[in-house]
């Protein structure tokens, strides 16, 4: 005799439900790069911010949030975070195309006002973004249990830490003596 069916728990998600979890994920990025396509706005037009390379307005917008909320020094310091996010620019520009590529997906998708709000839970632009919800965005993606958010908040906290300990006047707090003068003297002479 065959044994009754039972429903699965509300929490748990079944093969169905993931499949169409996965398509309207898909759908959403699908239309996210059609419409700025079609209406003569498309990723590919735009051009890096003044003064840099690779990173574009609301990328400089983006690691200027973000940048605090890993590096708890630079909150109040406006000088330096220009800096920073000009070492990010630099290392950007120095990937191989690839890495660019790839990065530039990200970049792309945390400039989408509804999918940076559904993927990152920031619903108002990044220039607006305090230092606490760029927290909260980085804590859920290293949290999640999605391993390409995973990356991704591996990949902007490495971007923006080496940004940051790439200027001098970072090296005295992580214990960097900086280099050694005659090594530096030989090497650029």
């Amino acid at each position: 005799m065959p044994a009754p069916f039972t429903e699965p728990p509300a929490s748990a998600l079944s093969r169905r439900g993931f499949l169409k979890i996965g398509f309207g994920l898909s759908a959403a990025l699908a239309c996210a790069g059609l419409v700025p396509a079609l209406s003569g706005c498309s990723p590919a037009q735009k051009q890096p911010a003044t003064g840099m390379q690779f990173l574009r307005e609301g990328d400089v917008a983006l690691f200027t949030a973000l940048l605090p909320a890993v590096v708890a020094e630079l909150a109040e310091r406006e000088l330096q975070l220009s800096h920073a996010v000009a070492n990010v620019d630099a290392t950007c520009a120095a990937m191989d195309a690839n890495a660019r590529a790839e990065l530039r997906k990200l970049l792309d998708l945390l400039a989408i006002g509804p999918l940076r709000w559904a993927l990152a839970g920031v619903g108002q632009d990044w220039r607006e973004t305090d230092t606490q919800q760029a927290r909260r965005f980085l804590a859920r993606w290293r949290a999640s249990r999605f391993a390409t958010l995973n990356a991704g908040a591996v990949v902007l906290v490495k971007l923006s830490s080496v940004g940051y300990y790439l200027l001098p006047a970072a090296w005295a707090g992580s214990g960097y003596p900086g280099p050694n003068p005659a090594v530096f003297r030989a090497l650029h002479a």
